[in-house]
């Protein structure tokens, strides 16, 4: 009696195991297998992304890593789970792009830091170098005609260009001191 007990319990377990099983997979639609059916720039803050974004299963995907880059956030894969942390709060260490720790640039292939390189100088700081120019050109109109609303605004606006400006070429030093280390 004691084996059908054991048989019955284990079939039994076998088949609620199978049935939550397939439950389960039923309920996570994996990527793998669908098509591409576009492809399409992305762009954050400003920034042209270097990878693509897809259409996949008529839904957009975009690079997570040159996202988190974006935004400035770090990026860990640990199996099959990937992890994006912003840094939103947190101090970066002022003036040392050798730092693994700051750097978002470090673990890159050297095309990647070349490509990136690549955007920051020609794409990213001069026309915010220009657009920063033209801003102090207006800031001058407008402290000799008196205008003190637009002169704050225009001033706020320069400021902005000048964070940017700065973040910019943090990072084009991050991304020399990575390529650096692969040198190495």
């Amino acid at each position: 009696m004691k084996k059908w007990t054991y048989l019955l319990s284990g079939i039994l377990i076998g088949v609620l195991i199978t049935t939550s099983g397939s439950a389960l997979a039923a309920q996570v639609q994996s990527l793998i297998g669908k098509k591409v059916t576009g492809e399409y720039t992305v762009i954050v803050d400003s920034k042209t992304l270097t990878d693509k974004g897809a259409i996949i299963d008529s839904r957009a995907n975009i690079p997570v890593r040159a996202f988190a880059d974006a935004i400035g956030a770090e990026v860990k894969v640990s199996g099959k789970t990937i992890t994006v942390t912003t840094n939103a709060g947190s101090k970066e260490t002022s003036g040392n792009a050798d730092s693994s720790t700051t750097n978002i640039f470090i673990g890159r292939t050297k095309q990647q830091l070349e490509d990136s390189k690549k955007v920051l100088e020609n794409d990213m700081l001069p026309p915010t170098l220009k657009e920063r120019a033209e801003l102090v050109e207006e800031i001058e109109k407008l402290k000799k005609s008196g205008s003190a609303e637009a002169l704050k605004k225009k001033e706020e606006q320069l400021a902005s260009k000048d964070a940017l400006i700065e973040k910019f070429n943090n990072e084009l030093k991050q991304v020399e001191a990575a390529l650096k280390l692969l040198q190495n």
